[in-house]
């Protein structure tokens, strides 16, 4: 995954968004522009990559059982993404 930051900057813009994006596509990687400020793509780079991760081990778990050697991913913790806004901090120590 591609994630450009400080999409909020537009005017200090070091990579066109078009540019990424071919980039991206170019290398077989999904692209996703973000900006921590205004908190803009954050949650949904954050999703993206979490379901990537659950494919990719769901994938590799399938292969394992087919082979009988299955690691048991069953009983990992359950990680809710619910749309529900939760109050928001601050990084870096500002406000």
């Amino acid at each position: 995954m591609l994630v450009g930051n400080k999409s909020d900057l537009r005017h200090l813009r070091a990579v066109e968004t078009d540019e990424a994006m071919a980039f991206s596509e170019q290398h077989n990687l999904a692209f996703i522009e973000t900006s921590a400020l205004d908190a803009s793509g954050v949650d949904t780079a954050f999703q993206r990559i979490l379901t990537e991760i659950y494919r990719l081990m769901s994938r590799r778990n399938m292969a394992a059982e087919e082979n009988a050697n299955a690691p048991d991913l069953s009983a990992g913790q359950t990680i809710s993404l619910s749309s529900d806004k939760q109050e928001r901090r601050n990084c870096c120590g500002s406000g």
